[in-house]
């Protein structure tokens, strides 16, 4: 009987430690990364103070349903998180899909149709519109991020490859692969208008004090700034060592813009390089070794740390931005692409 006894209180005790153990992973007031991970049809968490990762979302609705995930954006709003996934074998419905940032559940499945290549997607300042770039139809895609239906399509003409995009002030910034240059998108009235690029534009970047917008141009190995007040361009040549740019975050303070150099496309071999530019004097004054395939990069609320995604390693590289260092290497998904920022209120555009 004693033995019963000592039994039952040993597994009650046991029991209580385990249900007042916290799951961190749901915390509320724990900033959060969302990584795309391209080829596993995955998002993975990560736990953005502690650089951990907390958990990995499967995104298929069924093992005879796989999924590609090239892309993800956090509403600036802190509440859902919004991303592109096309199907495994590039032919089918490809979808949007929406998750709760804090219980990691899918929200909405969004069918977008075929044949559209969808890349990128960014929410407007008031989080209201999602906008996604359709690669391979040459258009903008408005939703309404409450209903989740379509409202507005913006049609770029044939051939533009449209592939990242940025909101900032009411206007699209799309960077055009195959038309070499950005479409200005004026939401309200749908006017477009061009900074030509003479190159392949990847993607676009917006200064948070909305002075400036960039262009990755692969091809050339250049940095498009374009300054909205006088509306002059200059091109801004990347080190001799550059492989070409993908993506690029300014830092918060508007002073830094931060380059992924990926390499990879058009033979070029695969890049380890994150590059600092002084937005003022276009200089580059910092080049840092992260993974290989650097591609992705977000840039927290408070300017101190950025996240970058290496393709061929399957991790993310943690940067501390005040001694261009990395703090942290975590293991993520298969071929990691695209990353979003999520804080306690609000999200990084």
């Amino acid at each position: 009987m004693k033995n019963r006894q000592f039994l039952f209180v040993l597994a009650w005790l046991f029991a209580g430690f385990f249900a007042c153990k916290k799951d961190n992973s749901l915390d509320p007031n724990l900033s959060k990364v969302f990584v795309a991970n391209e080829d596993d049809g995955t998002i993975s968490v990560l736990d953005a103070a502690n650089e951990k990762k907390l958990v990995t979302i499967e995104m298929a609705a069924s093992a005879d349903e796989p999924l590609l995930c090239h892309n993800v954006q956090v509403a600036p709003d802190g509440k859902s998180v919004w991303a592109t996934f096309l199907p495994g074998g590039h032919h089918g419905e490809e979808q949007l899909i929406v998750i709760d940032p804090l219980t990691f559940h899918i929200v909405k499945r969004i069918p977008m149709g075929e044949g559209l290549h969808m890349a990128h997607v960014v929410l407007d300042e008031t989080s209201k519109y999602a906008f996604v770039t359709a690669n391979e139809s040459n258009r903008v895609i408005q939703l309404d991020a409450a209903t989740f239906e379509v409202v507005k399509t913006f049609d770029l003409g044939a051939g533009e490859g449209p592939h990242g995009i940025r909101c900032s002030n009411g206007k699209l910034f799309v960077a055009h692969v195959a038309g070499q240059k950005i479409s200005v998108i004026n939401i309200a009235d749908g006017q477009i208008t061009e900074i030509p690029a003479n190159g392949k534009v990847v993607q676009t970047a917006v200064t948070p004090d909305g002075k400036f917008v960039f262009g990755s141009v692969y091809d050339t190995k250049e940095i498009l700034r374009y300054d909205l007040e006088s509306g002059q361009t200059s091109l801004i040549a990347l080190p001799s060592g550059s492989q070409g740019p993908i993506q690029m975050y300014p830092t918060p303070d508007s002073k830094l813009l931060l380059v992924c150099d990926q390499g990879m496309l058009d033979g070029r071999p695969a890049s380890n390089k994150v590059y600092f530019i002084d937005i003022t004097t276009t200089a580059v004054v910092h080049t840092l070794e992260v993974g290989i395939g650097a591609h992705g990069i977000v840039v927290d609320n408070h300017g101190q740390k950025a996240f970058v995604t290496n393709i061929l390693d399957n991790t993310v590289s943690v940067i501390d931005l005040a001694s261009h260092s990395i703090l942290k290497t975590i293991s993520v998904g298969k071929t990691p692409n695209g990353i979003g920022y999520w804080f306690p209120t609000g999200g990084m555009p």
